[in-house]
């Protein structure tokens, strides 16, 4: 340890990269289901999906700016 430096207890985590990163990679998951032929999966079914990413973030991130 350096002369100035403080010891750190354990971090905080951050939820919005922990969020965004567990929505995109479930959505990464079903995007490989959809091309591997497991899923049948439209446009119409993929929009909605994508937005709800994408909502999901938007509102974790809203939330973590309150406290």
């Amino acid at each position: 340890m350096r002369d100035g430096e403080l010891m750190r207890g354990p971090r905080e985590i951050d939820r919005v990269s922990l969020v965004a990163g567990l929505a995109f990679a479930a959505f990464g998951v079903v995007l490989l289901l959809e091309r591997a032929g497991t899923l049948g999966l439209t446009f119409g079914t993929m929009a909605p999906m994508a937005f709800a990413v994408v909502g999901v973030i938007l509102l974790v991130t809203g939330l973590s700016r309150r406290e």
